[in-house]
């Protein structure tokens, strides 16, 4: 079996529940694990896999399959209702007889969201786990976070387009910023090593829009040991709202 590393981060959670409850029943393809949801409390939980080696992950809930086809590299799921209390995940290899990878419980509070990241520190599968501080942006305003997967970078700093200073500085592998304001429109974002500022990754002319809260991804490899690794991006997802 692998061994496997989970690091658990926590960031709080502010007074947005309520309308994030009427904008996931209203707009998302979401559903819970387990049936109607009826009056039982529930948590919100989404998953990403950064994790090269295996490039998809299977992965059960209380013996129950959550998702019937594994996901790949690089894909979100995003926010499915999950009820609350101790919950067991299984991630498996669906590549290498269902090898179990990682084993956990993890306690879900009522009306918390929370994010499952994957990726591969070279020689096994790691985790972090945190809850999503999804506060809604500031009127004309987004939100973003920054999380690095990859592991065989330097410590880099992200630059917003036509910007001097650094927008978040000295990340290293498996760090995850808090949800920063960022403004509208479009916009370069690129990485640098914080050493040397070499220009390591760019995600050209994104749309950043109004009331959106985003994750931007560091993923892949910045040395690639054959053709079939991935090279070093970055990857934008969103959120919440969903629409």
């Amino acid at each position: 079996m692998i061994t496997i590393i989970q690091s658990i981060k926590k960031m709080r959670l502010k007074n947005w529940h309520l309308l994030f409850l009427v904008v996931l029943f209203t707009f998302s393809c979401l559903n819970n694990d387990d049936g109607g949801l009826g009056n039982t409390p529930t948590a919100y939980v989404s998953f990403y896999n950064g994790a090269i080696t295996p490039s998809r992950i299977k992965i059960e809930v209380d013996g129950k399959t959550y998702n019937p086809k594994p996901f790949d590299y690089g894909i979100h799921l995003d926010y499915w209702y999950f009820y609350t209390g101790e919950r067991n995940f299984i991630f498996s290899n669906p590549q290498s007889s269902d090898q179990t990878l990682l084993d956990t419980a993890i306690t879900l509070k009522v009306d918390k969201a929370y994010t499952f990241f994957m990726a591969h520190d070279g020689e096994k599968l790691t985790t972090l786990f945190t809850e999503d501080s999804l506060e809604l942006p500031e009127s004309g305003k987004a939100l973003i976070r920054l999380v690095h997967l990859s592991h065989d970078t330097p410590d880099l700093d992200l630059y917003l387009g036509g910007k001097e200073t650094a927008f978040m500085e000295n990340k290293n592998f498996m760090d995850i910023t808090s949800f920063r304001s960022i403004a509208t429109g479009h916009t370069d974002f690129l990485l640098r090593t914080s050493e040397d500022q070499e220009l390591v990754a760019m995600l050209p002319d994104m749309n950043i829009r109004e009331g959106r809260i985003y994750t931007l991804v560091i993923r892949g490899k910045a040395e690639q040991d054959n053709d079939s690794d991935p090279p070093l991006r970055l990857q934008l997802i969103r959120n919440y709202p969903n629409f």
